[in-house]
Protein backbone atom coordinates (compact mmCIF):
# COMPACT_ATOMS: atom_id res chain seq x y z
CA UNK A 1 0.00 0.00 0.00
CA UNK A 2 1.22 3.50 -0.84
CA UNK A 3 -1.62 5.54 0.68
CA UNK A 4 -1.55 6.41 4.40
CA UNK A 5 -2.83 3.57 6.54
CA UNK A 6 -6.01 4.14 8.61
CA UNK A 7 -4.14 4.65 11.92
CA UNK A 8 -1.29 6.70 10.52
CA UNK A 9 -0.44 9.40 13.10
CA UNK A 10 -1.70 7.40 16.10
CA UNK A 11 0.96 6.53 18.68
CA UNK A 12 0.51 3.55 21.00
CA UNK A 13 2.57 2.98 24.11
CA UNK A 14 2.50 -0.80 24.49
CA UNK A 15 3.42 -2.02 27.97
CA UNK A 16 1.78 -5.41 27.46
CA UNK A 17 3.57 -8.76 27.43
CA UNK A 18 3.07 -12.35 26.25
CA UNK A 19 0.06 -12.66 23.92
CA UNK A 20 -3.32 -10.92 24.44
CA UNK A 21 -1.99 -7.36 24.69
CA UNK A 22 0.77 -7.77 22.08
CA UNK A 23 -1.78 -9.30 19.69
CA UNK A 24 -4.07 -6.28 20.18
CA UNK A 25 -1.27 -3.79 19.56
CA UNK A 26 -0.01 -5.74 16.54
CA UNK A 27 -3.44 -5.34 14.94
CA UNK A 28 -3.21 -1.60 15.54
CA UNK A 29 0.35 -1.54 14.20
CA UNK A 30 -0.75 -3.40 11.07
CA UNK A 31 -3.29 -0.62 10.50
CA UNK A 32 -0.60 2.03 10.66
CA UNK A 33 -0.24 3.00 14.32
CA UNK A 34 3.24 3.77 15.63
CA UNK A 35 3.43 1.10 18.35
CA UNK A 36 6.25 1.60 20.85
CA UNK A 37 6.77 -1.68 22.68
CA UNK A 38 8.09 -0.77 26.13
CA UNK A 39 10.06 -3.69 27.58
CA UNK A 40 11.92 -4.24 30.85
CA UNK A 41 15.69 -4.79 30.63
CA UNK A 42 15.14 -8.55 30.31
CA UNK A 43 12.51 -8.07 27.61
CA UNK A 44 9.13 -9.63 27.04
CA UNK A 45 9.37 -13.16 28.44
CA UNK A 46 8.17 -14.67 25.16
CA UNK A 47 11.53 -13.72 23.64
CA UNK A 48 12.78 -16.78 25.56
CA UNK A 49 9.91 -19.11 24.59
CA UNK A 50 11.89 -21.22 22.15
CA UNK A 51 12.88 -23.27 20.32
CA UNK A 52 12.22 -22.69 17.54
CA UNK A 53 14.34 -19.58 17.02
CA UNK A 54 15.02 -17.30 14.11
CA UNK A 55 18.81 -17.29 13.82
CA UNK A 56 21.11 -17.60 16.82
CA UNK A 57 19.21 -18.50 20.03
CA UNK A 58 21.39 -15.94 21.83
CA UNK A 59 19.53 -13.24 19.88
CA UNK A 60 16.31 -14.38 21.63
CA UNK A 61 14.24 -14.09 18.49
CA UNK A 62 11.74 -16.84 19.26
CA UNK A 63 9.15 -17.79 16.67
CA UNK A 64 6.53 -17.17 19.40
CA UNK A 65 7.63 -13.56 19.98
CA UNK A 66 7.87 -12.90 16.25
CA UNK A 67 4.30 -14.09 15.68
CA UNK A 68 2.69 -11.18 17.58
CA UNK A 69 5.18 -8.31 17.40
CA UNK A 70 5.57 -7.27 13.76
CA UNK A 71 5.36 -3.59 12.83
CA UNK A 72 6.48 -2.38 16.29
CA UNK A 73 9.47 -0.56 17.74
CA UNK A 74 11.16 -1.70 20.95
CA UNK A 75 12.22 0.60 23.78
CA UNK A 76 13.80 -0.66 27.00
CA UNK A 77 12.75 1.21 30.16
CA UNK A 78 13.38 0.03 33.71
CA UNK A 79 10.18 1.12 35.40
CA UNK A 80 11.63 0.23 38.79
CA UNK A 81 13.77 3.37 38.52
CA UNK A 82 12.88 7.05 38.65
CA UNK A 83 14.54 7.61 35.26
CA UNK A 84 12.55 4.80 33.67
CA UNK A 85 9.25 6.10 35.03
CA UNK A 86 10.11 9.65 33.95
CA UNK A 87 10.83 8.50 30.40
CA UNK A 88 7.59 6.55 30.34
CA UNK A 89 5.70 9.65 31.44
CA UNK A 90 7.27 11.58 28.55
CA UNK A 91 6.29 8.83 26.16
CA UNK A 92 2.70 8.86 27.43
CA UNK A 93 2.56 12.62 26.94
CA UNK A 94 3.15 12.05 23.22
CA UNK A 95 0.89 8.97 22.92
CA UNK A 96 -2.76 8.57 22.00
CA UNK A 97 -3.21 5.12 23.57
CA UNK A 98 -1.64 3.09 26.36
CA UNK A 99 -2.12 -0.68 26.36
CA UNK A 100 -1.04 -2.80 29.30
CA UNK A 101 -1.87 -6.07 31.02
CA UNK A 102 -0.77 -5.33 34.56
CA UNK A 103 -3.03 -6.42 37.39
CA UNK A 104 -4.66 -3.45 39.17
CA UNK A 105 -2.42 -3.61 42.26
CA UNK A 106 0.70 -3.77 40.09
CA UNK A 107 -0.48 -0.91 37.89
CA UNK A 108 -1.04 1.22 40.98
CA UNK A 109 2.48 0.54 42.25
CA UNK A 110 3.93 1.54 38.88
CA UNK A 111 2.11 4.85 38.76
CA UNK A 112 -0.45 3.65 36.21
CA UNK A 113 -3.54 4.00 38.40
CA UNK A 114 -6.51 5.24 36.32
CA UNK A 115 -7.05 8.44 38.28
CA UNK A 116 -3.36 9.35 38.15
CA UNK A 117 -3.12 8.72 34.41
CA UNK A 118 -6.27 10.75 33.77
CA UNK A 119 -4.93 13.66 35.80
CA UNK A 120 -1.51 13.71 34.12
CA UNK A 121 -2.61 12.80 30.58
CA UNK A 122 -6.28 13.72 30.11
CA UNK A 123 -6.28 12.97 26.37
CA UNK A 124 -4.70 9.53 26.77
CA UNK A 125 -6.89 6.47 26.14
CA UNK A 126 -5.98 3.46 28.31
CA UNK A 127 -6.82 -0.11 27.31
CA UNK A 128 -6.17 -2.91 29.81
CA UNK A 129 -6.24 -6.67 29.26
CA UNK A 130 -6.64 -8.65 32.48
CA UNK A 131 -7.09 -12.25 33.47
CA UNK A 132 -9.98 -12.42 35.90
CA UNK A 133 -12.79 -9.87 36.08
CA UNK A 134 -14.38 -7.74 38.77
CA UNK A 135 -13.52 -8.58 42.36
CA UNK A 136 -11.01 -11.21 41.17
CA UNK A 137 -9.06 -8.82 38.92
CA UNK A 138 -5.81 -9.19 40.90
CA UNK A 139 -5.65 -12.95 40.33
CA UNK A 140 -3.04 -13.98 37.74
CA UNK A 141 -4.17 -15.91 34.68
CA UNK A 142 -2.85 -17.38 31.46
CA UNK A 143 -4.89 -18.66 28.53
CA UNK A 144 -4.95 -22.29 29.68
CA UNK A 145 -6.37 -21.25 33.04
CA UNK A 146 -8.91 -19.03 31.29
CA UNK A 147 -10.01 -21.88 29.03
CA UNK A 148 -10.59 -24.03 32.11
CA UNK A 149 -12.35 -21.46 34.30
CA UNK A 150 -14.53 -20.03 31.51
CA UNK A 151 -16.07 -23.40 30.68
CA UNK A 152 -14.47 -23.62 27.22
CA UNK A 153 -12.53 -26.78 28.11
CA UNK A 154 -15.68 -28.43 29.44
CA UNK A 155 -17.30 -28.31 25.99
CA UNK A 156 -14.15 -29.15 24.01
CA UNK A 157 -13.10 -32.73 23.28
CA UNK A 158 -14.79 -36.05 22.61
CA UNK A 159 -17.98 -36.88 24.53
CA UNK A 160 -16.34 -39.84 26.24
CA UNK A 161 -12.97 -38.11 26.74
CA UNK A 162 -11.59 -35.55 29.17
CA UNK A 163 -12.06 -31.78 28.90
CA UNK A 164 -9.55 -30.48 26.34
CA UNK A 165 -7.96 -27.14 25.60
CA UNK A 166 -8.09 -25.61 22.14
CA UNK A 167 -4.89 -26.05 20.13
CA UNK A 168 -3.94 -22.35 20.31
CA UNK A 169 -4.32 -19.72 23.05
CA UNK A 170 -7.74 -18.81 21.73
CA UNK A 171 -8.92 -16.68 24.66
CA UNK A 172 -5.76 -14.58 24.56
CA UNK A 173 -6.54 -13.89 20.92
CA UNK A 174 -10.22 -13.20 21.57
CA UNK A 175 -9.47 -10.84 24.46
CA UNK A 176 -6.77 -9.13 22.38
CA UNK A 177 -9.18 -8.61 19.51
CA UNK A 178 -11.82 -7.19 21.85
CA UNK A 179 -9.18 -4.94 23.43
CA UNK A 180 -8.24 -3.57 20.00
CA UNK A 181 -11.89 -2.97 19.07
CA UNK A 182 -12.57 -1.23 22.38
CA UNK A 183 -9.44 0.90 22.04
CA UNK A 184 -10.44 2.01 18.54
CA UNK A 185 -13.92 2.94 19.76
CA UNK A 186 -12.40 4.92 22.64
CA UNK A 187 -10.08 6.77 20.26
CA UNK A 188 -13.07 7.75 18.13
CA UNK A 189 -14.89 9.02 21.23
CA UNK A 190 -11.83 10.48 22.93
CA UNK A 191 -12.87 13.00 25.53
CA UNK A 192 -15.97 11.02 26.45
CA UNK A 193 -14.27 7.61 26.76
CA UNK A 194 -10.84 7.30 28.35
CA UNK A 195 -10.56 3.68 29.49
CA UNK A 196 -11.32 0.21 28.15
CA UNK A 197 -11.01 -3.01 30.18
CA UNK A 198 -11.14 -6.58 28.90
CA UNK A 199 -10.52 -9.85 30.76
CA UNK A 200 -9.66 -13.29 29.45
CA UNK A 201 -12.21 -14.99 31.69
CA UNK A 202 -15.14 -12.77 30.72
CA UNK A 203 -14.14 -12.90 27.04
CA UNK A 204 -14.05 -16.67 27.37
CA UNK A 205 -17.49 -16.99 28.95
CA UNK A 206 -19.19 -14.58 26.55
CA UNK A 207 -17.22 -16.17 23.70
CA UNK A 208 -19.15 -19.40 24.27
CA UNK A 209 -21.92 -17.59 22.32
CA UNK A 210 -24.52 -20.19 21.25
CA UNK A 211 -23.31 -22.71 23.84
CA UNK A 212 -23.78 -20.08 26.53
CA UNK A 213 -27.11 -19.11 24.96
CA UNK A 214 -28.30 -22.70 25.12
CA UNK A 215 -27.43 -22.84 28.81
CA UNK A 216 -29.12 -19.53 29.60
CA UNK A 217 -32.25 -20.61 27.71
CA UNK A 218 -32.59 -24.06 29.29
CA UNK A 219 -30.45 -24.19 32.41
CA UNK A 220 -29.00 -27.45 31.08
CA UNK A 221 -25.24 -28.01 31.29
CA UNK A 222 -23.72 -28.11 27.77
CA UNK A 223 -22.01 -31.34 26.75
CA UNK A 224 -18.96 -32.11 24.63
CA UNK A 225 -19.73 -33.03 21.03
CA UNK A 226 -16.25 -33.66 19.66
CA UNK A 227 -16.12 -32.28 16.14
CA UNK A 228 -19.90 -32.03 15.93
CA UNK A 229 -22.19 -29.08 16.68
CA UNK A 230 -24.76 -28.88 19.48
CA UNK A 231 -27.39 -27.18 17.28
CA UNK A 232 -26.72 -28.23 13.68
CA UNK A 233 -26.65 -31.63 11.92
CA UNK A 234 -24.56 -32.47 9.93
CA UNK A 235 -21.81 -30.06 10.94
CA UNK A 236 -18.70 -32.09 11.72
CA UNK A 237 -15.72 -34.07 10.46
CA UNK A 238 -16.10 -37.36 8.59
CA UNK A 239 -13.52 -39.97 7.63
CA UNK A 240 -13.11 -40.47 3.87
CA UNK A 241 -10.99 -43.20 2.27
CA UNK A 242 -7.73 -41.28 2.50
CA UNK A 243 -8.28 -38.46 4.97
CA UNK A 244 -10.75 -36.46 7.01
CA UNK A 245 -13.21 -33.93 5.64
CA UNK A 246 -15.51 -31.40 7.31
CA UNK A 247 -19.06 -31.01 6.02
CA UNK A 248 -20.78 -27.95 7.48
CA UNK A 249 -24.43 -27.89 6.45
CA UNK A 250 -26.08 -24.67 7.55
CA UNK A 251 -29.52 -25.00 5.97
CA UNK A 252 -31.93 -27.54 4.56
CA UNK A 253 -31.19 -26.72 0.93
CA UNK A 254 -27.53 -27.54 1.47
CA UNK A 255 -28.53 -30.82 3.08
CA UNK A 256 -30.65 -31.76 0.06
CA UNK A 257 -27.73 -31.05 -2.27
CA UNK A 258 -25.41 -33.07 -0.01
CA UNK A 259 -27.73 -36.05 -0.29
CA UNK A 260 -27.86 -35.68 -4.09
CA UNK A 261 -24.07 -35.75 -4.36
CA UNK A 262 -23.84 -38.75 -2.04
CA UNK A 263 -26.60 -40.58 -3.93
CA UNK A 264 -28.93 -40.73 -0.93
CA UNK A 265 -32.70 -40.75 -1.48
CA UNK A 266 -34.56 -37.92 0.31
CA UNK A 267 -35.78 -39.02 3.73
CA UNK A 268 -38.73 -36.97 5.02
CA UNK A 269 -37.63 -37.71 8.58
CA UNK A 270 -34.46 -35.65 7.91
CA UNK A 271 -36.05 -32.75 6.01
CA UNK A 272 -35.35 -30.01 8.54
CA UNK A 273 -32.45 -29.31 10.86
CA UNK A 274 -34.74 -29.89 13.86
CA UNK A 275 -35.59 -33.33 12.41
CA UNK A 276 -31.93 -34.13 11.92
CA UNK A 277 -30.99 -32.88 15.37
CA UNK A 278 -33.62 -35.17 16.93
CA UNK A 279 -32.23 -38.13 14.94
CA UNK A 280 -28.54 -37.17 15.07
CA UNK A 281 -27.04 -40.66 15.42
CA UNK A 282 -29.03 -42.15 12.52
CA UNK A 283 -28.21 -39.26 10.19
CA UNK A 284 -24.51 -39.25 11.04
CA UNK A 285 -24.14 -43.04 10.83
CA UNK A 286 -25.71 -43.07 7.36
CA UNK A 287 -23.63 -40.18 6.07
CA UNK A 288 -20.43 -41.61 7.56
CA UNK A 289 -20.98 -44.93 5.79
CA UNK A 290 -21.30 -43.24 2.40
CA UNK A 291 -18.54 -40.67 2.91
CA UNK A 292 -16.14 -43.47 3.82
CA UNK A 293 -16.40 -44.78 0.22
CA UNK A 294 -15.13 -41.53 -1.31
CA UNK A 295 -11.62 -40.30 -1.81
CA UNK A 296 -11.32 -37.08 0.16
CA UNK A 297 -10.39 -34.69 -2.65
CA UNK A 298 -13.00 -36.16 -5.00
CA UNK A 299 -15.71 -35.58 -2.41
CA UNK A 300 -14.53 -32.03 -1.73
CA UNK A 301 -14.58 -31.26 -5.45
CA UNK A 302 -18.07 -32.68 -5.89
CA UNK A 303 -19.53 -30.85 -2.91
CA UNK A 304 -17.88 -27.54 -3.83
CA UNK A 305 -19.50 -27.86 -7.26
CA UNK A 306 -22.85 -28.40 -5.51
CA UNK A 307 -22.33 -25.33 -3.30
CA UNK A 308 -22.18 -27.35 -0.10
CA UNK A 309 -19.75 -26.01 2.56
CA UNK A 310 -16.92 -28.53 2.71
CA UNK A 311 -13.18 -28.70 3.17
CA UNK A 312 -10.36 -31.07 4.03
CA UNK A 313 -8.94 -31.25 7.54
CA UNK A 314 -5.64 -29.65 6.66
CA UNK A 315 -2.36 -29.67 8.45
CA UNK A 316 -0.87 -26.25 9.13
CA UNK A 317 1.51 -26.60 6.20
CA UNK A 318 -1.41 -27.46 3.94
CA UNK A 319 -3.29 -24.32 4.97
CA UNK A 320 -0.24 -22.12 4.35
CA UNK A 321 0.19 -23.66 0.90
CA UNK A 322 -3.50 -23.05 0.19
CA UNK A 323 -3.21 -19.35 1.03
CA UNK A 324 -0.05 -19.02 -1.05
CA UNK A 325 -1.91 -20.48 -4.02
CA UNK A 326 -4.92 -18.23 -3.41
CA UNK A 327 -2.69 -15.14 -3.45
CA UNK A 328 -0.46 -16.14 -6.38
CA UNK A 329 2.39 -17.04 -4.05
CA UNK A 330 2.44 -13.64 -2.34
CA UNK A 331 1.15 -14.38 1.14
CA UNK A 332 3.76 -14.71 3.92
CA UNK A 333 6.76 -12.40 3.78
CA UNK A 334 10.47 -12.64 4.56
CA UNK A 335 12.02 -9.81 6.57
CA UNK A 336 15.20 -9.59 8.65
CA UNK A 337 15.82 -13.31 8.27
CA UNK A 338 12.35 -14.26 9.48
CA UNK A 339 9.33 -15.66 7.67
CA UNK A 340 6.22 -13.85 8.91
CA UNK A 341 2.49 -14.17 8.43
CA UNK A 342 0.89 -11.02 6.98
CA UNK A 343 -1.94 -8.98 8.43
CA UNK A 344 -5.28 -10.61 7.53
CA UNK A 345 -7.11 -7.28 7.12
CA UNK A 346 -7.33 -5.84 3.62
CA UNK A 347 -7.87 -2.08 3.33
CA UNK A 348 -9.48 -0.91 0.09
CA UNK A 349 -8.68 -4.32 -1.34
CA UNK A 350 -4.96 -4.14 -0.53
CA UNK A 351 -3.05 -5.92 2.20
CA UNK A 352 -1.45 -3.72 4.84
CA UNK A 353 2.33 -4.11 4.65
CA UNK A 354 4.75 -5.58 7.15
CA UNK A 355 6.66 -2.33 7.59
CA UNK A 356 8.93 -3.45 10.43
CA UNK A 357 10.16 -6.91 11.47
CA UNK A 358 9.57 -7.96 15.09
CA UNK A 359 12.07 -5.69 16.87
CA UNK A 360 15.24 -6.75 18.58
CA UNK A 361 15.21 -5.87 22.27
CA UNK A 362 15.73 -2.14 22.75
CA UNK A 363 16.56 -1.53 19.11
CA UNK A 364 14.74 1.81 19.06
CA UNK A 365 15.37 3.10 22.58
CA UNK A 366 17.82 5.81 21.59
CA UNK A 367 15.80 7.07 18.64
CA UNK A 368 12.49 7.20 20.49
CA UNK A 369 13.90 8.89 23.60
CA UNK A 370 15.74 11.40 21.42
CA UNK A 371 12.45 12.34 19.73
CA UNK A 372 10.84 12.95 23.12
CA UNK A 373 13.32 15.69 24.08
Amino acid sequence: MTDPLPLDGIRVADLSRVLAGPFATMLLADLGADVIKVEPPDGDETRNWGPPWWGDPADRRSAYFASVNRNKRSVVLDLRTDAGRANLDRLLASSDLLVHNYRPATADRMGLAPDLLRARHPELVVACVGGFAGADADRPAYDLLAQAVSGLMSVTGQPDGPPTKVGVALLDLLAGLECAVGALAALVERGRTSRVDVSLIESGVTGLVNVLGNHLATGAEPERHGNAHPNIVPYQAFAALDGDVVIAVGNDGQFRRLCEVLGLDPDPRWATNADRLARRSGVIDRLATVVARWRRDDLVEALVAADVPVGPVNRVGDSVAMLRRAHAGAWDVELDGMRLAPAPILVDGARTPVRHPPPRLGAHTEAVLHDLR
